[in-house]
Order: structure tokens, then sequence, then C-alpha cells
């Protein structure tokens, strides 16, 4: 009895020992089989795309062309010798000048009959220029030429120029019939303003132009100051990038309206005043003509031989300072003279 409880006993642990190794083998493959399945999906999962990087977009291509700098318009500049197409009453005046007009004693500067100490000489401390007066011809057009000598080097605030004062002897002029001279109404004077240097502003130098010119006309009778009675001021013509050399204008005093104002043939003395104010540039004052009208606009003519000839003037030459007019600069900022 008991080798049979015995056999039994030893076939039952030897079958509950097969079956404990068959559940482990089933595990393990079940295992296994998950893990082939994992791997195998990721190996065969294709990796989300990603957004290729947008292409930076490049600089727009400029031309030769359009890196220069635009061009500029210079059409309206005009030389030294446009200065005769401008002049407005040339042709009608009452005064024109000859190359060898002798304008001594008719036209001359407010101090000369002074006796008081004078522009240039040790002790003058007021403000009127010293002018040496000459007939130059300007595009072809001899006119009077009022050449400021410059006698305050010590000056540095103008650099030496003054105020020019200007008078045309009326008694003189109309000698031969004097009461012409009182139907004076009107009387009209044609400047030309021509830069010599650079111009001079506040701020530093500029191109070779006329910056500003301005200054008044009147009259002075019987030794009796008459007031301005007009004013004018010019200036170059110019743009952007661009200038011309010179000025013109025409300037006008009525002197009709006013009874003091007009010549009297009877006054000792009848003067037609000029007057241009301080600049601090170089730059030279030309009369072109005068035309003295009546009250009706119409011209009254000096009788002939008034100016007379005979004189001898050496003659300057006028050169065009630039050839086009535009207006260059070095890099620090300052004018290129020569191109």
């Amino acid at each position: 009895m008991k080798k049979v409880l015995a056999m039994t006993l030893a076939l039952t642990m030897s079958a509950l020992m097969f079956a404990s190794c068959g559940d482990e083998t089933d595990s393990s493959e079940s295992k296994a089989e998950a893990t082939t399945t994992t791997t195998t999906a990721a190996e065969t999962e294709a990796p989300a795309e990603s957004e290729a990087p947008a292409e930076s977009e490049a600089p727009a291509e400029t031309t030769a062309e359009e890196d220069e700098a635009p061009a500029v318009d210079n059409s309206n500049w005009k030389p030294l010798s446009a200065i005769a197409d401008s002049l407005e009453d040339i042709d009608n005046a009452s005064v024109k000048f000859a190359p060898d007009s002798d304008v001594t004693g008719i036209i001359s500067c407010f101090y000369e009959d002074s006796e008081d100490v004078k522009p240039g000489e040790e002790g003058y401390d007021g403000d009127e220029a010293k002018i040496n007066f000459s007939v130059q011809e300007v595009a072809g057009v001899p006119m009077l030429k009022c050449d400021e000598e410059i006698y305050d080097t010590a000056d540095e605030e103008n650099n030496g120029h003054k105020t020019l004062k200007i008078k045309v002897d009326m008694n003189k002029l109309f000698a031969a019939q004097p009461e012409l001279m009182d139907n004076i109404f009107n009387i009209k004077v044609e400047l030309v303003a021509i830069a010599n240097e650079q111009a001079v502003y506040d701020d530093g130098l500029g191109p070779i132009t006329v910056g500003w010119y301005g200054g008044a006309m009147g009259t002075n009778n019987n030794g009796a100051w008459n007031g301005n009675m007009g004013t004018y001021d010019m200036a170059s013509d110019q743009g952007e990038g661009w200038c011309n050399q010179w000025a013109h204008c025409v300037t006008s005093a009525r002197i009709g309206l006013k009874d003091k104002a007009k010549f009297n043939h009877e006054y000792e003395t009848n003067y037609t005043t000029i007057m241009s104010w301080i600049v601090k540039s170089d730059i030279d004052l030309y009369i072109a003509d005068i035309v003295f009208e009546d009250d009706a606009g119409n011209v009254i003519a000096v009788p002939e031989g008034a100016i007379p000839g005979g004189a001898s003037y050496e003659q300057e030459e006028l050169v065009d300072a630039d050839s086009d007019g535009i207006i260059e600069y070095a890099e620090d900022g300052t004018v290129v003279l020569e191109k």
C-alpha cells in the first residue's frame, strides 16, 4: 500500500513539473512576439516629415544705372555769354556806354566831393567803399564796372567789403539841355552782378555764385538827401545741384511821386544815387544802362555827346568759372572747383 502511494505521489509531481515548464515557454514566446512586433512597427513606421526651411529671399538686383546718382537737370544754366540776352532796356536806354566812354566827373562816389577823410585814408572809420570805375565788355556789351578796392584788410567780419555809394551828376549829363531833367518822373537802372570767388555763407563756402546782392537808389538834390526811393535785390538762377555765376535786375525809383526828390535844373546840384549793401562775397557790380522816363513812360534821351569818348581802359577777360554749372562736392562736403 505504501508503495502504491509513493508511486502515485511521484507521478503527480512529475506532471506538475511538466505543466510548469510548458507555461514558462509560452510566456517567453509571447514576450518575444510582443517585442518583435513592437520593434518591427518602430522600424517600418516612417518618421514624421518636417517642413523644409523657407528659402531666404535674395535681395533685388540693381543695375549700374540705378546705382549712380540721379542726373542733375542743368538745362536752365546759363554761361556769362547769356548776359547780353537777359538785358531788358539796352536798346532804348537814355544812357549807354561805349568802350571809350569817359565817365570822369559824371559818375563818381559820394565821398569824392567831400573835404573829410576819405575811404582808404588814415583815420577814416566810415562804411563807404572805395570804387574804381572802368568800362568793360560783358558778353560783348560795354558796361560800367564798379570795382570795389579793399582797403580795410583788418575787417574779418565782412572780408573788408563796404557799402558802394555811387552818384550820377545830372547837371553835367544834361548840361546841353538842362530843362529836360525837370520832366523825369521815373529812373530805371539795369544792373549785373558777377561772382569772382566762392560765395561766403555763415556756415562756410559755397559754389562760385551770387548768393544775394542788393541795395537802393534815389536822388540827392541841392545837397538834400531824399531817402531811398527804390530798393533792389538779386541772386543767381539756381536749381537742384546747379547754379549760375551771375545775376541781373532792373531797379527803379519813381521820383515824381515826391516833389523834393524831383530834379530841378535851377538847383546847384542834382544827383541820381545808386547804392549796394555790404556783402561778404567777392562780387563785381556792373551798370549796363540807365533809363529816364516822363510821367507817361516815354524815354527821355540825354543830349548827344553827354558822355565824351577818348578814355582808355585795360580790358579784363571774363571767363566762366564752370563749364556746366553743376555743383560737385568732395567727401568732406566742400565744393570741388576743378572737375
